[in-house]
């Protein structure tokens, strides 16, 4: 069996008439290899749960933030999001850290941030980071040792993009959808 044949796990999606959708599709623009990049709705900011959590630009960032999301999704009874959300979150710090740190001039690199956001049948997890370039979805080949992790970002998530933020770089995120 050839890896094309093999699927990906990802979890299952939810039918839209069981929640109410994000409008996302007058605003979402995508060209082949590139993230879907949508303003974070602002409403967001705003939501009635948030938990954050200060990362630093070190190798063991990746390992707090996975197990800040973890017991963050469990105190929220959202544990059933946990092994994705993880997943979520440890490529997209593991990108800040290793991509920021060559972007951002030494002595600059400022703390790396998570917030998790929970609203009525969503959760959003953003990682922001100092760094202005855009995180970019390719398509390795099959020799390639790394490239992988923003696919993997596509597949798990419902919606993922990021989001400019003034004076302080950008925000990574991605949205699951929940019961």
């Amino acid at each position: 069996m050839s890896l094309s044949q093999v699927g990906l796990p990802t979890r299952t999606k939810l039918d839209p008439s069981v929640r109410e959708p994000l409008d996302l599709t007058a605003r979402l623009h995508r060209e082949p290899g590139r993230p879907r990049v949508v303003r974070m709705p602002s409403d967001w900011w705003d939501s009635p749960a948030v938990a954050a959590c200060a990362l630093s630009a070190g190798a063991q960032s990746a390992r707090a933030a996975r197990r800040f999301t973890r017991d963050t999704l469990r105190e929220w009874g959202l544990a059933s999001l946990a092994d994705d959300a993880e997943a979520i979150v440890g490529e997209f710090v593991a990108n800040a850290v290793s991509h920021a740190a060559r972007s951002v001039p030494a002595g600059q690199m400022q703390q790396l941030g998570l917030r998790l956001l929970r609203r009525t049948g969503e959760v959003m997890c953003a990682v922001l980071d100092p760094s202005d370039s855009a995180p970019v979805l390719r398509k390795p080949s099959r020799t390639d040792e790394a490239g992988r992790g923003l696919q993997m970002v596509d597949a798990l998530s419902d919606v993922w993009g990021w989001s400019p933020v003034t004076g302080r770089g950008k925000a990574v995120w991605a949205i699951l959808f929940c019961a």
